[in-house]
């Protein structure tokens, strides 16, 4: 089934359309408690550029940290993009560039008991 969300040309009226679908569609998402919804504390969303999970909160996006897979060569490979993030049970990985072929774009960090 396909869900189209609600349109109509005066961009005010869509806009809070808009907002009335995600707060329906999406407030199923993990709610802090019984009381509260997704859609009162935030929304998640795709940032098709940057290639990550965002939530809008307050008006600003912030990247949700997924794991990514483990990096084969500081170099990465295409797709990668600053931001992201993935680790194994030696490393943790962060991505500070955009794959480019040839720049060092991945840095890593050891870890340790203690």
């Amino acid at each position: 089934m396909r869900i189209v969300p609600p349109y109509t040309p005066d961009i005010q009226s869509w806009a809070e359309n808009i907002r009335k679908f995600l707060g329906k569609a999406l407030n199923q998402l993990d709610a802090t408690d019984q009381y509260s919804s997704a859609a009162e504390d935030g929304v998640l969303l795709w940032d098709r550029t940057k290639k990550y999970v965002v939530v809008s909160s307050s008006g600003s996006f912030k990247q949700v940290a997924t794991k990514q897979s483990t990096p084969a060569s500081n170099v990465g490979s295409a797709g990668d993009v600053a931001g992201m993030i993935a680790w194994d049970t030696n490393y943790i990985y962060i991505c500070v560039g955009t794959h480019d072929g040839s720049t060092a774009i991945w840095k890593r960090v050891a870890l340790s008991t203690w």
